[in-house]
């Protein structure tokens, strides 16, 4: 079925466990104490990203440490002031604080419209994990695409949907949840805005006609079986037409339950066309507001823009 906007928050709190057999270590135990209470508020929201209310004092203190990833965002002039105005809307509906995880966000669009020649020819973006939407929104309120397929695990879906609720009457967003495959290609080809996968779905992703599809931070953390499954229906799609990937991850990171995940172990192909491949420059390290205040994280972080081929 297709379920609507609202409707869709229901389902996913009456299926939260759905995808536990494609559930890493790593967001079993960060999950842990996820809840949803009786008046539809969620508690134990971490490991999906940064979120802090927005306050006076909260925005000089992003907007200060931020100098040093801004600076990075000179080659990109006027289209990073155009996408930094919408991404300060989009937090200010939300009321979370415009921080390093949406101003990360902003840097990589303005990146793959830097590098992609051809994507104003674009019409549909898959987003694989997202945190309280925030691509997705930045995606389509941008105009950068007209459809976005968002597929995250059940919990952290449902955190996403909550967030865009919060900017979908402004924009005029429509937005719902697919959990048949016949459904999402009546939604694809309705007026919905963003729709909404349950990883426990992810197999539909082979049937999305996308241009560009997204993962950021989130493949680090998924188990490798399916982190190949993701490769094979990506690559499903590019038989069809020509599909751009854009991976940013960890180059190597041990999950709780000691898996290890790869960067260069990932699936990919001689063949695949690499735009770029390097480490990202506002992805190395992050800020807090005590000392020391800028500080590495435990691993490199890749990215990589790839045209995939079969």
């Amino acid at each position: 079925m297709i379920f609507l906007e609202n409707e869709s928050k229901k389902i996913l709190i009456n299926n939260l466990k759905n995808d536990e057999n494609v559930t890493s270590s790593h967001w079993k135990k960060y999950h842990r104490d996820f809840k949803v209470n009786s008046d539809g508020s969620i508690q134990g929201v971490i490991g999906f990203g940064g979120f802090e209310k927005k306050t006076l004092i909260r925005s000089f203190l992003h907007k200060n440490f931020q100098k040093r990833f801004r600076k990075l965002a000179i080659e990109y002039n006027n289209e990073f002031r155009i996408l930094d105005s919408v991404m300060n809307k989009i937090t200010d509906l939300q009321n979370r604080a415009y921080d390093l995880d949406a101003l990360r966000q902003t840097l990589t669009l303005c990146f793959l419209k830097n590098k992609l020649k051809n994507y104003e020819n674009f019409n549909i973006t898959i987003v694989i994990g997202d945190g309280f939407a925030c691509m997705s929104s930045l995606l389509l309120a941008s105009k950068f695409v007209k459809k976005v397929i968002l597929i995250n695990l059940s919990k952290t879906l449902l955190v996403d949907i909550e967030y865009f609720s919060k900017i979908s009457n402004y924009y005029g967003f429509k937005y719902c949840l697919v959990n048949e495959e016949k459904d999402l290609i009546d939604a694809l080809n309705s007026e919905f805005n963003l729709i909404t996968i349950q990883a426990s779905n992810q197999s539909f992703l082979k049937l999305i006609p996308a241009d560009l599809i997204i993962n950021i931070a989130s493949m680090q953390e998924m188990n490798n079986e399916v982190i190949h499954q993701y490769f094979e229906d990506m690559r499903e799609i590019s038989k069809k037409k020509d599909v751009y990937f854009y991976c940013c991850n960890r180059e190597e990171k041990k999950l709780p339950d000691g898996t290890v995940v790869s960067f260069k172990k990932y699936p990919w192909k001689e063949y695949d066309e690499v735009l770029i491949d390097d480490l990202c420059p506002w992805h190395q390290e992050y800020y807090a507001f005590k000392p020391p205040f800028y500080r590495r994280y435990d691993g490199p972080i890749r990215h990589r823009l790839v045209k995939l081929n079969i």
